[in-house]
């Protein structure tokens, strides 16, 4: 059997992915869904992470400007500093992450939705200081920890509002997350693109990648 006719019999054998119809029903994830969707958060918390290191912000620069113009980054993939449509669900995605994240450490919701929705100058001081004073020491320390969240948090109902139906995600009864747009252009200092490159090395390393693998060989063979 030739390579052409193995793909297309792997072809028939996937399952169709759903997608959002009137009856209000959550789509399902395919399997590219899923890593897309992971490694958007794996970026948001890493970037996160490194924005709570920053010792080197721009005259004038304030800690919720560096914040928002490293998480435009994960998005902006031209670096034009304009976000399309696209990129705006990408970043919804990303916000919503880092409002679990933070909540997680111990920020209010209160303090994180200030952060993350009004990018507030105080309430960024206030969260910066309280992961700075939690985040775990070493490169691979935060790695691990970024892996611990992102992989044990089987709940893609905010990502997927945030990506099909462009609403206020609603946890645990709550209306919260993220509901404002980041509009305009915003481009990026080249201390900001630094710190973005940080923080993509900082989550997508050889050495987290392949830690990764081994945690998912690990799993299939225990069945999990």
């Amino acid at each position: 059997m030739s390579m052409s006719e193995l793909l297309r019999g792997a072809m028939k054998r996937r399952e169709p992915v759903k997608v959002l119809d009137s009856t209000g029903d959550e789509p399902a994830l395919s399997g590219a869904d899923d890593y897309t969707l992971r490694d958007i958060k794996l970026s948001a918390i890493a970037v996160v992470q490194q924005w709570a290191e920053t010792d080197d912000l721009d005259d004038g620069e304030s800690y919720a400007g560096r914040l928002m113009a490293m998480f435009v980054g994960i998005a902006d993939a031209n670096h034009d500093g304009d976000v399309t449509e696209d990129e705006q669900g990408v970043l919804e995605v990303a916000l919503n992450a880092a409002w679990d994240y933070l909540v997680k450490a111990g920020v209010t919701e209160e303090d994180a939705g200030a952060l993350l929705n009004d990018w507030d100058d105080d309430a960024a001081d206030r969260v910066r200081d309280l992961v700075a004073s939690v985040l775990p020491d070493g490169d691979d320390a935060a790695s691990a920890e970024i892996d611990s969240f992102v992989f044990s948090d089987d709940d893609n109902a905010p990502a997927l509002d945030a990506v099909y139906r462009k609403t206020v995600a609603v946890r645990n009864g709550k209306k919260v997350r993220i509901n404002k747009r980041i509009s305009g252009t915003v481009r990026l200092s080249a201390k900001q693109k630094v710190a973005i490159r940080k923080a993509r090395m900082k989550s997508h390393s050889a050495g987290a990648m392949m830690r990764r693998l081994k945690s998912m060989r690990l799993r299939r063979k225990a069945g999990l």
